[in-house]
C-alpha cells in the first residue's frame, strides 16, 4: 500500500510521515540499528491506520461519535511522530562529514562521538515512547471495536445562509423588476422630498440577493452622483476603516504629510461630515449587523439638501427599520426568486440555456427547486455540483435530492443554510477538502493573492506530486478547481481570466472555521487568553489581534508543535518566534494604524529548521538574522515592509527558495547567480545592486516573474546608467523561462533603445508591462507568440504591424507620442484574439479603424489631447465592440470643434450594428499632459520615499527656476495603473519664468489623472501656454515618467 505522500484534514500527516519512516529504513539513516525494529513496527501499524482513515473518509454515511473521537487519536499520533522524526533526521543531516585530524582532531572526535551516542540514547527513547503510543491506539481501536461501528445516515440538510455567498454569481435573474422599482422608489423627482436625504434598507436572510440588488442599483444610479461609495461593514465593524474606505471613494484627498492611519474616531467623522457637507452623495452599505455600528455610520452623514442616497443592506428587520428611521416606505424585504426564474437559473448554469434540459429530468429538477424555495445561493451551490459532475444523469439529480433535508421546504434556518453549504464541501474530493479548510487561516473579507495561497499549500505539503508535475503548478489547478465549483469568489482576474485573488464569503467561513475546529486542523483565536482553555495541541495557528495584547498568556502554553502561524490585525505584538520549533509557515502582517513605525525583531527566527514559507508585511522595520543559511528549506521570502531592509548575505546559499520578494529600495547581497532555483524576483533594483549582481541575474533561468525597478533615488551619472542597461540586456536575454516580466517607468534616455536591441527574446514570455519609454516597439516583441497580455509606452509608433501579428494577444494598453507620418491605421488583418484595447495619444492627428480590423475586441478605450490629436475614425467597423469609452481634454478649444467631435463619436455608435455602451467624456478645461512634469515648470527631483500600503515610491520635486522659490510637488504612480500619476502642488510659485506657465492648481491641492495621460485643472486667471516646452537637463529628464 502506498501512501499519498500528503497532509490532509482527514488523515493528518499519516501520508507524508509513511514515506518518512520508510527514508529511515535506507541510505543514511540506516545507521541507527537500536530503533529499526520500532521504524519497522511502528510504518506497519500507520499503515493499518491509514488504510482505516482512508475506508473512513470515502464513506458516504457519517461515523459516529465513537468512531470521530478515534479518527481524531490518530491524526494527533501522526503529527507527534512527524515531529519527532524530523528532529532526528535534522541530527542526522547536521553530523559532520570531516575527518579530523592531530590531537586536537582526536579529541573532538571523541567530544563528538559522546554527543553522538547521548542523541541516538535519547532518539531511540523516544521511538519506544512513540511505539507504546501507538500500541495504545491501536488496541482502544480494538477494545472498542471501532472497525464494527454502525454508520449513520448524513441526509446533509440545507443551509439557506449559504446562498449569500454566491449572490454576485446569479447574473442578474430576477433582479431587474425589484431593482427599477426601488430606482423610481428613492429618485422620483416629484416627491415633495426629493432634495431630502434618503436612506434605503433591503433587508432579508442570507442567500436572497440582498447584496447582488443593492450592486445593481449602485451600477444603475452612480452615473447621477459626483461622489459615491460602496463598502460591506460585516459582523466585527473597524469604524476608522469604514470611514476611510468611504473617504477615499467619495474623493477625498487628505494633505500632504498626513497619515489617516492614525486619526481617530472623532477626527475621521468630522473629516467625512465636512467633506460631504454640501455635497450630492450616494453611498451602498451592506451587510451591516446592528443598530450601533449604524448609529455611528450615520453620524457622520450630513442632510444634506442635494438629493443625496443611502442603501443599506441587512439581515435584521430591527437594524433595518432603524436605517430608514422606522419610515416603513423604504424598508424593501427580499422576496425569493419565482419559479420561472428559478428555472432559469439552475438551467442555464448547468446546461448553458434553459431549452437545454432534457424532459426526464423536469419532474426531479422541479423538486430540487421547490427545496431550494427560490433561494439563489442554494439553486446556484447545487447547480455547481451537477455542473461539476456528468449533469444529465437522472441518478445525480435524484442523489443530489436525496440530500436535501425534507424540512427544508418550510425551515428557512441559518442552520438549513449551513447545510447546503456542507453539500458543496462533501462533494470535493479529499485533496480539496483540505485545501478547502486552509482558508481557514484567514479572516473575514481578507483578499486571498492565489500565489500566496499555493505556495503555503506547498509548504504545509498538502499538494501531492501527480505524473511528475510541478507542485504550484498541481495547487494552481486546485484553486481553479475551487473557484469553478463556487466554493470562493473571484476578486481580481487577469486579462487571461485567470483568477488572481478571490475571498471566502463569511458564511462559508464560518463553516470552515467550523470544520477546522472540529478536525483541529486551524485554530483561530483573536483573545490571546482563549489559547489557554484548548483542549488540543494547536497545530495551525490563525491570530487575529487589535488593541493592547497580554502576551503573558502564551508563557503558559505549548507552542512548539505549531506548524502554521498567521498573524493579522491591527496590533502590534509579535508572538515570541523561540516558543515555536516546528513551523512550516509563518505570516506575520502588521498594517499601519494608531501607532509609529515600529522595529519588529525577527532575529530569533534561525532553528525553524523546517520552515518553507515566510511572509512579512510590516509598517516599519524588520530586524532579521544577519545569517539565515539554517533555514534550508526555505521556499518562499517575501518582504513588504516600508523602509530598508538588509537582506542577510548568505540568502544566496539557501537553494530551495523559490520566490525572493524584497521592498524596492534593497539592495541584494553578491553571489546571486547561485539562486539557481529562483522563479519569483521583486523587486530588482538597477541602481541599488551593482553590475556583477546584475549580470548574475542572467543566471538564475529558472526564473518566471521578474519586476525591475529603476534608477529612482541613485546618483548615476549616464556612463554608469548605459553600462547597467547593457548588462541587464545581456541577462534578459538568457531568461528562457521567463513568463512576467514588469519594467519600471523612471529610465533615462539614454537606456531607451538598449531593451530595443536584445537580440533574442523571452520566448515563453506571457505577461509584458513596459512602463518606461522606448523609442520604438522593438522587433523582438513580434517573436513573443505566448504574450497576451502587453502594455507598453513608445514615443514614436511606426506602424502596428509587429503588434498585429501577435496572435495571442488579448489585452493591449499602449501609449504613443507621436508618429512618424502623423497618422495611424489598423488594418483588417492581424489582431486575431484580441478583445480589450487602451490607446491613449499626444500628437496623432488621425487614428483610423479599418474593415474587419480586430475582429475580436470587446472593449475599446480611447484618450487624446484635442490641441494636438482629433477622435478616432471607423469604430463602425469593430464589429464584436461592447464598450466603448473615449476621453479627451484641451485648454481653450473652439467649442464648435468640441461638437463636432462628440457628435462624431456618437454618430460612429449609432451606426456601430451592436450598439456598444458608449462612454464619451469631454473633460472641460482640463489638458491631458504628455508627462507629468509637463506644466510649464522646471523641477529638481530631490527625494524619494516608500509609502505603506502603496505598489509605487513616491517622488519629489522642487522647483528649479531659482533657489530661494517656494513651490514644489510629489509624484506617485496610481495603484490600479502604474502609467497613470497622481500629482500633488504646494507653496506657490515665486520665480519669474521665460515662457507662461500651464495651469495649476492651487496650493496645497492635488489631483489624479484619468486615463492614461495626466490631466490638470485650468484656472481662469492664467492663460494657456504657446510654444514648445522649455529645455530641462538630461539629469531632470532621467526621473520622468510617462503616460
Amino acid at each position: 500500500m502506498e501512501a499519498a505522500v500528503v497532509v490532509s484534514a482527514s488523515r493528518g500527516a499519516l501520508g507524508v510521515l509513511l514515506g518518512k519512516l520508510s527514508n529511515l529504513l535506507v541510505g543514511k539513516y540506516k545507521l541507527l540499528k537500536g530503533v529499526r525494529g520500532e521504524i519497522m513496527f511502528l510504518k506497519a501499524e500507520l499503515e493499518s491506520m491509514y488504510a482505516f482513515l482512508e475506508r473512513m473518509s470515502d464513506a458516504e454515511e457519517e461515523p459516529d461519535q465513537q468512531a470521530k473521537c478515534w479518527m481524531e487519536q490518530v491524526r494527533e499520533l501522526s503529527y507527534n511522530i512527524e515531529d519527532s522524526v524530523d528532529e532526528f533526521m535534522l541530527c542526522i543531516e547536521r553530523e559532520p562529514n570531516s575527518k579530523p585530524r592531530g590531537f586536537r582532531g582526536f579529541i573532538e572526535k571523541s567530544m563528538e562521538f559522546l554527543t553522538k551516542i547521548n542523541t541516538r540514547h535519547r532518539i531511540s527513547k523516544e521511538f519506544q515512547g512513540l511505539k507504546r503510543s501507538v500500541m495504545e491506539v491501536s488496541e482502544r481501536r480494538m477494545r472498542y471495536k471501532v472497525d464494527d461501528i454502525v454508520t449513520k445516515p448524513s441526509h446533509t440538510a440545507v443551509d439557506l445562509r449559504l446562498l449569500s455567498l454566491y449572490a454576485e454569481t446569479t447574473g442578474l435573474v430576477g433582479i431587474d423588476g425589484p431593482r427599477d422599482e426601488l430606482v423610481q422608489l428613492i429618485m422620483d423627482e416629484n416627491s415633495v422630498t426629493a432634495q431630502q436625504l434618503k436612506v434605503l434598507s433591503v433587508v432579508g436572510f442570507g442567500g436572497l440577493g440582498k447584496t447582488t440588488l443593492a450592486k445593481a442599483m449602485y451600477r444603475k444610479l452612480e452615473g447621477q452622483f459626483q461622489h459615491r461609495a460602496i463598502l460591506s461593514v460585516s459582523q466585527k465593524p473597524n469604524i476608522r476603516k469604514i470611514f476611510r474606505n468611504i473617504l477615499s471613494q467619495v474623493g477625498f484627498v487628505a494633505p500632504e504629510h498626513t497619515n489617516m492611519e492614525t486619526w481617530g474616531d472623532d477626527e475621521v467623522i468630522i473629516t467625512l461630515q465636512n467633506f460631504l457637507t454640501g455635497k450630492r452623495y450616494f453611498i451602498v452599505i451592506d451587510d451591516i449587523w446592528d443598530e450601533t455600528a449604524w448609529n455611528i455610520i450615520r453620524c457622520a452623514l450630513p442632510e444634506t439638501m442635494n438629493g443625496s442616497r443611502v442603501i443599506t443592506t441587512t439581515r435584521i428587520d430591527t437594524v433595518a427599520r432603524v436605517c430608514c428611521s422606522n419610515q416603513y416606505d423604504y424598508v424593501y424585504k427580499m422576496k425569493p426568486l419565482t419559479e420561472q426564474d428559478s428555472r432559469k437559473l439552475i438551467f442555464s448554469r448547468v446546461f448553458g440555456s434553459e431549452d437545454a434540459c432534457p424532459p426526464y429530468l423536469h419532474e426531479v429538477s422541479a423538486k430540487i427547486l421547490k427545496k431550494c424555495g427560490g433561494l439563489p445561493l442554494a439553486i446556484i451551490t447545487i447547480s455547481s455540483i451537477l455542473a461539476s459532475k456528468q449533469s444529465k444523469l437522472k441518478g445525480q439529480w435524484e442523489h443530489v435530492l436525496s440530500s436535501l433535508s425534507s424540512n427544508f421546504e418550510v425551515n428557512h434556518t441559518l442552520e438549513g443554510m449551513r447545510q447546503i453549504l456542507n453539500l458543496s464541501y462533501i462533494s470535493l474530493p479529499h485533496h480539496l477538502r483540505t485545501c478547502m479548510l486552509y482558508f481557514g487561516i484567514y479572516p473575514e473579507d481578507y483578499t486571498i493573492e492565489k500565489n500566496d495561497l499555493v505556495r503555503q499549500w506547498v509548504a504545509q505539503g498538502l499538494i501531492s506530486r501527480l505524473h511528475g508535475r510541478d507542485l504550484e503548478d498541481v495547487a494552481d489547478g486546485y484553486f481553479n478547481e475551487l473557484v469553478n465549483m463556487s466554493i470562493i469568489q473571484p476578486v481580481d482576474t487577469d486579462p487571461n481570466n485567470e483568477v488572481l485573488s478571490c475571498r471566502v464569503h463569511d458564511m462559508m467561513l464560518d463553516l470552515i472555521v467550523q470544520k477546522c475546529r472540529e478536525a483541529n486542523f486551524v485554530t483561530v483565536i483573536d483573545d490571546l487568553q482563549a489559547i489557554a482553555g484548548l483542549p488540543n495541541k494547536v497545530r495551525r495557528l490563525s491570530l487575529y489581534l487589535d488593541g493592547v495584547i497580554d502576551d503573558t498568556v502564551l508563557g503558559t502554553t505549548q507552542l512548539s508543535q505549531v506548524r502554521a502561524l498567521a498573524r493579522f490585525g491591527t496590533s502590534t505584538y509579535a508572538p515570541p518566534l523561540l516558543d515555536f520549533k516546528h513551523l512550516r509557515v509563518l505570516t506575520l502582517e502588521f498594517p499601519s494604524g494608531n501607532h509609529e513605525p515600529r522595529i519588529f525583531d525577527l532575529t530569533g527566527m534561525c532553528h525553524l529548521f523546517q520552515l518553507k514559507y515566510l511572509k512579512i508585511v510590516a509598517y516599519g522595520e524588520i530586524a532579521l538574522p544577519r545569517k539565515i543559511q539554517g533555514l534550508e528549506q526555505l521556499e518562499t521570502l517575501e518582504l513588504r515592509i516600508s523602509s530598508m531592509v538588509a537582506v542577510p548575505t548568505d540568502v544566496v546559499n539557501l537553494c530551495q527558495l523559490l520566490h525572493l520578494v524584497i521592498p524596492q529600495v534593497t539592495q541584494l547581497p553578491s553571489g546571486i547567480g547561485n539562486m539557481k532555483s529562483l522563479r519569483t524576483l521583486r523587486e530588482f533594483s538597477l541602481g541599488l545592486n551593482s553590475v556583477d549582481t546584475i549580470r548574475d541575474l542572467g543566471h538564475l533561468t529558472n526564473l518566471r516573474d521578474l519586476q525591475i525597478s529603476s534608477f529612482a533615488g541613485v546618483q548615476l551619472d549616464d556612463v554608469e546608467k548605459g553600462q547597467r542597461m547593457d548588462v541587464l540586456r545581456h541577462s534578459l536575454e538568457k531568461l528562457c523561462n521567463l513568463r512576467y516580466l514588469r519594467m519600471d517607468p523612471y529610465l533615462p534616455n539614454i537606456c531607451r533603445d538598449a531593451l530595443s536591441s536584445m537580440s533574442a527574446s523571452p520566448c515563453l514570455l506571457q505577461r509584458l508591462h513596459v512602463w518606461c519609454m522606448l523609442s520604438r516597439v522593438p522587433k523582438w516583441i513580434g517573436e513573443l507568440h505566448n504574450l497576451y497580455d502587453l502594455e507598453l509606452v513608445v514615443e514614436v509608433l511606426d506602424d502596428f504591424g509587429i503588434l498585429a501579428q501577435l496572435h495571442s494577444l488579448l489585452h493591449l494598453k499602449l501609449h504613443v507620442e507621436a508618429t512618424l507620418k502623423d497618422k495611424v491605421t489598423i488594418c483588417g488583418s492581424g489582431f486575431p484574439v484580441l478583445n480589450h484595447f487602451i490607446i491613449s495619444y499626444i500628437r496623432i492627428s488621425n487614428l483610423t479603424f479599418e474593415a474587419g480590423a480586430m475582429p475580436k475586441l470587446k472593449r475599446l478605450e480611447v484618450r487624446f489631447n484635442e490641441q494636438y490629436g482629433a477622435a478616432p475614425v471607423g469604430i463602425e467597423y469593430l464589429s464584436g465592440l461592447t464598450e466603448f469609452s473615449v476621453s479627451n481634454g484641451g485648454y481653450n478649444a473652439e467649442e464648435s470643434s468640441r461638437s463636432v467631435s462628440q457628435s462624431a463619436l456618437r454618430n460612429a455608435m449609432d451606426m456601430h450594428p451592436c450598439r456598444p455602451a458608449a462612454n464619451i467624456n469631454r473633460r472641460g478645461n482640463w489638458q491631458y499632459l504628455r508627462r507629468f512634469d509637463d506644466d510649464g515648470f522646471s523641477w529638481r527631483k530631490y527625494g524619494t520615499k516608500n509609502v505603506i500600503g502603496a505598489r509605487h515610491p513616491r517622488h519629489y520635486y522642487l522647483c528649479a527656476q531659482r533657489k530661494d522659490c517656494k513651490a514644489r510637488k510629489y509624484v506617485q504612480a496610481t495603484e490600479n495603473d502604474p502609467l497613470l500619476f497622481h500629482v500633488s502642488y504646494f507653496g506657490k510659485h515665486s520665480c519669474a519664468h521665460s515662457a507662461q506657465p500651464r495651469p495649476q492648481r492651487a496650493q496645497g491641492q492635488s489631483f489624479v489623472s484619468k486615463g492614461s495621460v495626466q490631466r490638470m485643472e485650468c484656472d481662469s486667471t492664467r492663460n494657456s501656454p504657446t510654444g514648445d516646452m522649455m529645455h530641462r537637463d538630461a539629469d531632470y529628464w532621467d526621473n520622468c515618467g510617462f503616460f
